[in-house]
């Protein structure tokens, strides 16, 4: 049985990692609120966006631009995925992470080349080591930068689009559900996809000002651009709400830690107690008889 000493000053570690625990929890809740506002602000602007730019591939012949272009076979896969800088959010990183390589030891296996881009340390880091083309990494994503590392991923994707480099372009990223669950997610980026018509309800054509090609020489390439900032918005936020959920289940775990160890110090205590007042018994017992002798 351990000592009394022992017991207070693994009561006094737990308290500190405790107190550690609950500011961390603090802060993620403040970080979750403001990324969640930006979130739910930005979604249905890039709904919108989405759906333009679908009708309008839709309502357009492949040859009018690049970008609408679909190869007769995709070959060349590029996966960009989303993971945290840092740890600390549960299984936040380790779902994604396992999720991509299972994509990569199944599905991509009809791919004859397959490249990464990585947004976030933990994803880089994991396939550090492992043979794989990369393309790009960023890490320490804020929400001053998110624009610019949007708009230069989505950039470098389209110049490879174009030249034949790759077939086909992938967002991997959790998607924000609620404060307790988010879902991983799919996105093919490219090529673009239409929306579903049929013989019958063929859409009918848009009057483009100032012409065709100049307005889908804007609105596809920014589409890409839209479509990489809401995938980010949405794995940022999806981190601080893991991140919560990790701290307060951590501080509950400490909580339940702080009950045993002190039941067991109060145990130890009055097991100490009751064998000192055995010695003072014993002792007094013996001096009586020894007295009486």
């Amino acid at each position: 049985m351990p000592s009394l000493k022992q017991i207070r000053t693994k009561v006094s570690s737990v308290k500190g990692t405790r107190r550690i625990m609950s500011a961390m929890k603090l802060i993620s809740a403040v970080k979750l609120q403001r990324a969640q506002n930006l979130l739910l602000s930005y979604r249905p602007y890039s709904d919108a966006y989405e759906g333009i730019a679908k009708s309008l591939a839709t309502r357009c012949d492949p040859e009018w631009h690049p970008l609408l272009k679909r190869p007769e076979e995709s070959k060349k896969l590029h996966l960009v995925f989303m993971t945290s800088d840092r740890g600390l959010c549960g299984s936040f990183n380790s779902n994604i992470i396992r999720k991509i390589d299972t994509f990569l030891v199944t599905d991509a296996k009809k791919y004859e080349l397959v490249k990464l881009s990585f947004l976030g340390r933990r994803g880089r880091d994991h396939f550090a080591r492992r043979e794989f083309q990369v393309s790009n990494s960023f890490i320490g994503i804020t929400e001053k930068n998110i624009t610019s590392i949007a708009k230069e991923i989505s950039t470098e994707v389209t110049e490879e689009f174009i030249k034949g480099e790759v077939d086909e372009v992938m967002l991997v990223y959790n998607y924000f559900k609620s404060a307790i669950s988010h879902v991983i997610t799919f996105k093919k980026l490219l090529p673009l996809e239409q929306e579903e018509t049929d013989e019958e309800n063929t859409p009918i054509d848009y009057l483009y000002e100032p012409n065709r090609k100049d307005v889908l020489d804007y609105v596809l390439p920014k589409y890409l651009e839209v479509s990489m900032e809401r995938a980010i918005f949405e794995s940022a936020t999806s981190e601080q709400a893991a991140r919560m959920t990790a701290m307060e289940n951590a501080t509950r775990n400490a909580d339940e830690v702080l009950r045993k160890l002190t039941l067991l110090f109060n145990k130890t205590r009055q097991a100490q107690i009751t064998r000192e007042l055995m010695d003072i018994v014993n002792g007094t017992e013996a001096l009586r008889k020894g007295g009486s002798e």
